[in-house]
């Protein structure tokens, strides 16, 4: 009830004014910038919360109302996709000592701008961060949270881990869509997809900035499904709601959109122009990845009007800024189609697990109590993983094989693994002895798997360790940090591999 808030915005703004109380005066002036906006009136309401929030930066505020009008500008400018807004004044947050931001849900909104501006290294550690400070306190910015991790997994081609955070996200009541969906594409389930993006758009339809992700998804979703009328409705939607927020992010993805419907009409030369303005408008809004997108795209128009030169610049342009950022699959499909799909090689600590005598722990117990145990197992291992950043390549079947860029992290991570083990042992009476092998080093990526002589150390490591041990290669070891004890170095011949390789055992009792 937009009109009765902005009647209590004003009624409160006259008390304060008459009270003397200045924090008051400009929360109000603040919350009516906010209503402002929401009723469309996007300039006049960023002008109150600009004047709000440079009388906080000022130190004219106290340091609720400070973080209060903080919050709302933030909220305010992602609710209509303006992130170079919203990322100038982050950044005029960390710089001064003035501005105060309320911890975990402010940091939420933190990650989205920088996911957004392609620092994702940086989105990972901020989401980490914001989702401890809010576990358990605030549900709605946890889901949010969880959902940014989620995208970051899924530009990275990790569907498995993207699933598992878009489902965690959805147990909090945050609907993390448009990616959820998106996964859903990238199986190939089409229908599936198309039906959940069309009940996130209705469900969005009066919330603008949702719709700036919401709409191109479902655009691209019924290209793919061959709903040609359905692309039609959300791209016009798109261009209207880019109409009224008028912010980069908006044009750009109503720009891109509606180049892929003039190149699914034949018109060639207008899908050219229209995601030539996409590429300058994302690039304005500072979001690599998706600018890269869009020139993926714009080769591909290129390509059909017969100008080989302009589409291999852009393929060229869009593969540097995907490996850049580490989107692989999108940098591998531009090195393809650039006839330069030569093997990626990947530096990464590389771990397999595996249930010691699970065959005869199975003939044991029997095939459902077996069940049970291999069910917690899994779920309370992808936990761990996903919480210490391991990306699981593959389900061997009673084990996994995990890939982590962070070594430190990886070796993290299997103690926490051994340690959580133990303590539901202890708890429980029972829990499975499993064996750990880690080594560091380079490795082909082939799709979503990596190949080479690194990753058949790490095997072949994780086959010496007996009941829960973690063995590590030398390189791992020397890679630690002091408060990881290493005992037993040894060197070692293992099957397979020509030369003898230092190995280690992991104290993390």
């Amino acid at each position: 009830d937009y009109e009765q808030a902005a009647a209590g915005a004003r009624r409160v703004e006259a008390i304060a004014a008459r009270v003397g109380d200045r924090d008051l005066v400009v929360l109000a002036r603040a919350m009516q910038g906010f209503v402002e906006m929401h009723t469309g009136d996007i300039v006049g309401g960023m002008r109150l919360l600009d004047e709000a929030l440079a009388t906080a930066a000022a130190g004219e505020l106290g340091l609720f109302a400070t973080a209060e009008v903080f919050c709302e500008m933030v909220v305010s400018s992602l609710d209509v996709a303006d992130y170079e807004r919203a990322a100038e004044w982050l950044e005029e947050a960390e710089r001064s000592d003035r501005i105060v931001c309320f911890p975990g849900c402010c940091r939420v909104h933190r990650t989205t701008v920088l996911r957004h501006r392609g620092e994702w290294d940086e989105a990972r550690r901020s989401a980490t961060q914001a989702r401890a400070e809010v576990a358990g306190v605030e549900a709605t910015h946890e889901g949010m949270v969880l959902t940014e991790m989620g995208e970051l997994h899924r530009y990275k081609g990790e569907l498995a881990l993207a699933e598992r955070a878009f489902g965690q996200a959805y147990e909090k009541g945050w609907t993390p869509q448009p990616g959820l969906a998106l996964v859903l594409l990238a199986k190939h389930d089409t229908s599936g997809a198309a039906q959940m993006i069309g009940r996130s758009v209705e469900h969005s339809a009066q919330e603008l900035a949702s719709l700036v992700s919401l709409l191109p998804a479902q655009c691209e979703i019924a290209i793919a499904a061959g709903d040609a009328a359905g692309a039609e409705a959300a791209a016009q939607r798109l261009i209207e709601v880019a109409s009224t927020l008028g912010t980069s992010a908006a044009v750009a993805a109503a720009a891109c959109v509606n180049g892929l419907l003039l190149q699914q009409r034949g018109d060639l030369a207008g899908a050219a122009q229209e995601l030539e303005r996409g590429v300058r408008a994302w690039h304005e809004a500072h979001d690599p990845y998706e600018a890269a997108r869009a020139r993926l795209r714009l080769a591909t128009v290129f390509e059909a009007l017969g100008d080989a030169p302009s589409a291999k610049l852009e393929l060229a342009t869009a593969r540097t800024a995907f490996e850049k950022l580490g989107a692989t699959p999108a940098a591998t499909e531009a090195a393809r189609r650039l006839g330069e799909d030569q093997p990626v090689h990947a530096t990464c600590t590389f771990m397999f697990t595996d249930i010691v005598n699970s065959t005869e722990l199975l003939t044991t117990i029997g095939d459902d109590a077996w069940h049970g145990v291999h069910h917690w197992h899994d779920r309370t291992a992808t936990a761990i993983f996903t919480e210490h950043h391991g990306r699981i390549i593959k389900d061997t079947g009673d084990g996994f094989f995990v890939a982590f860029d962070e070594t430190s992290m990886a070796v993290d991570c299997a103690i926490a693994l051994q340690r959580a083990l133990e303590t539901h042992r202890r708890a429980e009476g029972f829990a499975p002895a499993v064996r750990i092998g880690l080594h560091v080093g380079s490795a082909v990526l082939t799709g979503a798997d990596y190949l080479g002589r690194d990753v058949v150390i790490a095997a072949r490591i994780g086959a010496l360790a007996s009941s829960d041990e973690i063995r590590i290669s030398g390189d791992v070891a020397d890679q630690l940090e002091d408060h990881v004890r290493v005992t037993q170095r040894q060197t070692r011949t293992l099957k397979g591999i020509p030369a003898p390789v230092e190995v280690a055992i992991v104290d993390w009792r």
